[in-house]
């Protein structure tokens, strides 16, 4: 056999056992990556959600022990406002703790008021509100009568009741206040009548 003949055979076996273990190499090295990635998405799925549902469990158990840690305190304030649909106002009442509330929680203010919705609450400071129906019940008008103001109440059928005769004389007022009174002053809110009076006096 001619020498150029056995180099040919020679480099083609060679050729041919290198194309050979390369192929070999890149299909183990493929199926090791498509397993190494398969391994890795697992891996990252089952972190996400084990990281996601203690992410929830801790944000419920803040929730859950930051109300429950929350007690009130004896100089804790109470508010009360309550919307009435008729008139459209919104009365506003306050109170002291009462001393059987001094270190109860929220849900002690849920029972207790379950009828309301708290709006704050705080160590200091409850507020609660709610709607009713009806009017408020707080609409006046000052008129004047023998001389001196009287106060009617508005009740819901539109109709003046006296509520209250002051001693406020007409005859000291202004001139603007007396003509105004002479009309009828009115005003809404206990708060709003007694501020009128008191500037009257």
């Amino acid at each position: 056999m001619k020498k150029s003949s056995i180099v040919i055979i020679v480099s083609l076996i060679i050729f041919f056992a290198v194309f050979v273990g390369f192929k070999v190499y890149n299909n183990i090295e493929s199926g090791d990556n498509e397993q190494i990635k398969s391994e890795a998405y697992l891996s990252e799925a089952i972190e996400d959600e084990c990281t996601e549902e203690w992410e929830r469990l801790n944000e419920n158990n803040v929730e859950v022990s930051t109300s429950e840690q929350i007690t009130l305190s004896p100089n804790c304030s109470f508010t009360f406002n309550t919307y009435f649909e008729n008139c459209g106002h919104i009365t506003t009442e306050y109170m002291d703790i009462p001393q059987e509330f001094v270190n109860k929680t929220e849900k002690d203010i849920k029972e207790k008021y379950s009828d309301w919705t708290i709006d704050t609450f705080e160590n200091n400071k409850v507020v609660l509100s709610k709607q009713q129906e009806g009017d408020c019940g707080q609409h006046y008008v000052l008129r004047e009568l023998d001389n001196k103001i009287v106060v009617y109440l508005i009740n819901e059928n539109g109709e003046e009741e006296e509520y209250q005769r002051t001693e406020i004389s007409t005859e000291y007022l202004t001139e603007t206040d007396r003509i105004t009174i002479q009309n009828g002053l009115k005003v809404f809110g206990k708060q709003s009548l007694n501020q009128i009076i008191e500037d009257f006096e």
